[in-house]
């Protein structure tokens, strides 16, 4: 259910994929784009911003045992400011670059 042009999603609209997963969110020429939130059939969650089908700009991703990271993404990996926080209370909070931990961040 949604919008299209030239054949291709755009605009707003929701998809529902047959395992169950489902997008709501906006598409630029078939590509899910702008702000989106991302529901996997297996619990995980994401809610911001994507760039052609990639996680792109800020977020919060959650996954089914109540991890977070809220941040910064750029081409589907973390990337710059987040916050990670694990199922017991602990986080992480600092820069990270490709996915990954970099340089210092307060623990």
């Amino acid at each position: 259910m949604g919008s299209y042009s030239n054949g291709m999603k755009h605009g707003y609209g929701v998809y529902k994929w047959a395992n169950g997963s489902i997008y709501r969110g906006n598409w630029v020429n078939n590509k899910i784009s702008g702000y989106g939130e991302y529901k996997w059939n297996d619990g995980r969650e994401y809610k911001g911003y994507w760039k052609e089908n990639n996680m792109d700009g800020k977020g919060i991703y959650t996954w089914a045992d109540k991890r977070k990271y809220d941040g910064d993404y750029l081409n589907d990996k973390k990337h710059g400011f987040g916050t990670y926080t694990y199922p017991d209370g602990r986080s992480y909070k600092g820069q990270w670059k490709n996915g990954k931990q970099d340089g210092e961040g307060l623990f």
